[in-house]
């Protein structure tokens, strides 16, 4: 969606929170959470690995702000009670499903998810539109708070400004039950840790379509020469980037194409692998370890080049796939090749690599908890308002299915019908890979081949949580930190601003 859905988006969200009552039904809505407090742990040598420096020393205004904020003990993670959905029965069949999706999903998505719900249920009467994206962002902003408009809305990831703060306005019904007591859904199906978000107080309200895993690669070579066995754990990632710096100042840390600038794409990845959320609606409060935070800016100021020039014509041959794949690495002008999501370009990678006597070590980094995370892409929710909600669980059932989630988009030469992600369902997401192999002209038979495609699905399948920072909070980190990396203040007037941003942010 285009900058102005997010904002609309943000005004229903805005109007929905402001209204004394809602009209939901039967259905249960989320508690609503507490006025947010503000929770602010530091850590103090945590992980040192052999070689690693300490946090450099606070001086000055940065030790008033640690007087001020005495760290805290770590909190424990909280646990919901489990629902009781023991009394729920599915909602009579209205022989109608009202829906309307904007352009960008409804063909290659929509169409045969449609035309499927069609084949198994005849006798429903589907009113199905697809329309342009104002049209679409007007719609919602008009019918959702009155609790009318379609029976599922679908949604891009960054078209929903906060997906916590969306789920905690009761907007969406809980979907728990559904899946709880319909036997034609076996969790087992599908990658579980992705399946994780969408969850707000032990209750469903979004459920993820596809998804992304941030898989990285490096040379095993390289991770010798800097002292790092696994590089996948957040602390051992962070040492390796700073021990490269030093040895190689003037590489990047990821892969540079030089079409975007790379702080750009190394904040965007050290925030994300880090795990940090910062606002925990759940709980009410806003958290920040700002002793991590800082360390992630740190090595943000030490990678950043105020002099970078974009679409650099000296450095035109980078948007070569050659390089992007294989040669960025081979050069030593990056650490570490933050690939897309396609296994074309992880097998080509894997081989060149060998080839020149050294190995491509591949992984999803963990966060600073553990888990592996991924990022959702596409979702779909049943508001509280709609009119015909089992014909609306059935259509999600249908997006689920091995059918719809293995389905080939025929305008993108064959490719699948999620153009930003790889599907939730297990089996989908191997045949997706398989038919990557044969478009390709790799050879599915070669037991090279094999071996490569199992450690790619198990990269994929690998992650224990899946979530996406809220574009919200990305701007404000830009907005309020990035003058410290710049050099611009200092990290204490910085970290105020920030957290009293966040503050105000999160009790809208």
């Amino acid at each position: 969606m285009k900058q102005n859905g997010i904002r609309i988006l943000a005004l229903i969200l805005a109007g929905i929170m402001s209204l004394s009552a809602f009209s939901c039904g039967k259905e249960e809505t989320p508690s609503q959470p507490s006025p947010m407090k503000t929770e602010q742990t530091q850590t103090e040598g945590k992980n040192e690995q052999a070689g690693q420096d300490k946090p450099t020393e606070k001086t000055g205004d940065e030790e008033s702000l640690s007087a001020e904020n005495p760290a805290p003990s770590e909190p424990a993670e909280t646990e919901w009670s489990e629902p009781d959905y023991s009394d729920f029965v599915m909602p009579e069949d209205t022989g109608k499903l009202y829906l309307y999706v904007d352009s960008s999903m409804g063909k290659s998505i929509m169409n045969p998810a449609i035309e499927r719900f069609k084949e198994l249920y005849p006798d429903v009467e589907v009113t199905y539109e697809i329309v342009d994206e104002d049209a679409f962002d007007t719609r919602l902003q008009t019918e959702l708070p009155a609790g009318s408009g379609p029976d599922v809305v679908f949604f891009l990831a960054n078209s929903i400004p906060d997906v916590s703060k969306t789920m905690a306005t009761g907007l969406f019904i809980d979907l728990g039950p559904y899946f709880e007591t319909d036997a034609e859904i076996d969790p087992g199906d599908f990658v579980d840790g992705v399946m994780r978000c969408g969850m707000y107080q032990g209750r469903r309200y979004f459920v993820p379509l596809c998804f992304n895993a941030p898989i990285l690669v490096a040379r095993r070579s390289m991770l010798d020469e800097l002292g790092i066995d696994d590089p996948s754990d957040f602390d051992s990632l962070t040492e390796a980037a700073r021990r490269y710096h030093e040895a190689y100042p003037d590489s990047s840390l990821f892969m540079d194409s030089s079409s975007i600038e790379t702080w750009i794409t190394n904040l965007r990845y050290l925030v994300r692998f880090s795990g940090m959320r910062f606002i925990d609606y759940e709980r009410g409060l806003t958290e920040c370890d700002e002793e991590r935070l800082r360390e992630i800016m740190d090595l943000m100021k030490i990678y950043y080049d105020p002099n970078y020039v974009e679409y650099d014509t000296n450095k035109a041959d980078r948007l070569n796939g050659d390089y992007m794949r294989v040669d960025c690495l081979l050069k030593n002008e990056c650490l570490f090749n933050d690939f897309d999501n396609y296994y074309y370009a992880f097998s080509r990678v894997k081989k060149a690599l060998a080839k020149a006597g050294d190995e491509a070590v591949a992984f999803v980094p963990r966060d600073m908890k553990g888990n592996i995370t991924a990022e959702y892409v596409q979702s779909a929710s049943i508001p509280q308002g709609a009119k015909n909600k089992l014909n609306a669980w059935r259509l999600i059932k249908i997006l689920l299915s091995d059918e719809i989630q293995s389905a080939r988009d025929e305008s993108r030469l064959g490719n699948s019908i999620f153009w930003s992600g790889k599907p939730v369902r297990i089996s989908a997401l191997r045949k997706d890979f398989e038919y990557e192999v044969g478009f390709w002209g790799l050879d599915i038979e070669d037991p090279e081949e094999q071996k490569l495609l199992d450690e790619f699905v198990e990269l994929w399948s690998s992650p224990t949580n899946a979530q996406r920072l809220p574009d919200t909070v990305s701007r404000y980190i830009n907005l309020e930190l990035m003058p410290y990396v710049k050099g611009e203040k200092s990290w204490n007037d910085c970290y105020k601003r920030f957290m009293n941003t966040l503050e105000l942010y999160a009790s809208e």
